[in-house]
C-alpha cells in the first residue's frame, strides 16, 4: 500500500529539483512571433520528452549505473549535488538560470534545452535513480508523473499571468530565492553522498 504523505514529499522534492520558477522564466522569454497555442504544445511536447526520460532512469537508471558503468550511487549523488549547487548558486549570483537561444526554431528548444536539461536535468535524474534504489518502482513513477504534470500546469498558468511577475519586477527575485533554495539541495545531496561514501 503506498504511502501518500511519503508520495506527496517525494513529488514535491522532483519538483523543487524540476524547478519551475526556471521554466516560468524561460516560458516569458519564448519570441513574441510565436501564438499562445505554439507555445502550449511546446511545453507539452518538451514535458512528455522530460517524462520518458525520467521514466527511462526509474526503471533501468541504477542497472545501467551500477551494473554497465559500476558506478557508485553516492558517487552520483556528489556529482549530481555539485551540478546542483553550481546551477543555484548562478542564478543567485546572476539572477539568470538559463538563456534561450532565439535562433534556433521552437521545436528545438522543446527537447534541447527545456527537456533536458531544464526538466530532466542531472541532479533530477540523480535523485531519481537513489529513490528507486530504496523504493518501489511505483512509488516512483507516480511521483515522478505528479511532478511533471505540476511542473506543466505551473508552465501553461505562466502563459497568461508572466506578465504580472515582471510588471511588479518580481521575476529577479523569485529566481534567486530559488536559487539559494536549489544551492542549498544541491549542497545537501553531497554532504550526504560523502557521509554514505565514507560510511559516517
Amino acid at each position: 500500500m503506498l504511502d501518500y504523505v511519503a508520495l506527496l514529499k517525494e513529488a514535491l522534492f522532483f519538483l523543487i529539483l524540476i524547478n519551475p520558477v526556471s521554466k516560468v522564466v524561460i516560458v516569458n522569454m519564448l519570441p513574441k512571433e510565436y501564438k499562445p497555442a505554439a507555445k502550449g504544445k511546446f511545453l507539452f511536447r518538451a514535458s512528455f520528452v522530460a517524462f520518458i526520460l525520467l521514466i527511462v532512469f526509474a526503471i533501468a537508471g541504477k542497472l545501467i549505473l551500477q551494473d554497465l558503468f559500476r558506478i557508485d550511487i553516492n558517487a552520483l549523488r556528489i556529482a549530481g549535488g555539485f551540478v546542483l549547487a553550481v546551477i543555484g548558486f548562478k542564478a543567485l549570483d546572476k539572477g539568470i538560470f538559463f538563456q534561450v537561444d532565439h535562433h534556433k526554431s521552437l521545436w528545438d528548444l522543446a527537447i534541447v534545452p527545456m527537456a533536458s536539461p531544464l526538466i530532466a536535468g542531472p541532479a533530477t535524474i540523480t535523485a531519481i535513480i537513489v529513490s528507486s534504489s530504496s523504493n518501489a518502482p511505483p512509488f516512483v513513477i507516480i511521483a515522478i508523473t505528479a511532478a511533471i504534470l505540476a511542473n506543466l500546469l505551473i508552465m501553461y498558468l505562466s502563459l497568461r499571468s508572466g506578465w504580472l511577475l515582471k510588471k511588479w519586477n518580481l521575476m529577479g527575485a523569485l529566481i534567486r530565492i530559488m536559487g539559494l533554495l536549489v544551492m542549498a539541495i544541491g549542497v545537501d545531496m553531497m554532504i550526504t553522498g560523502i557521509k554514505l561514501f565514507f560510511g559516517i
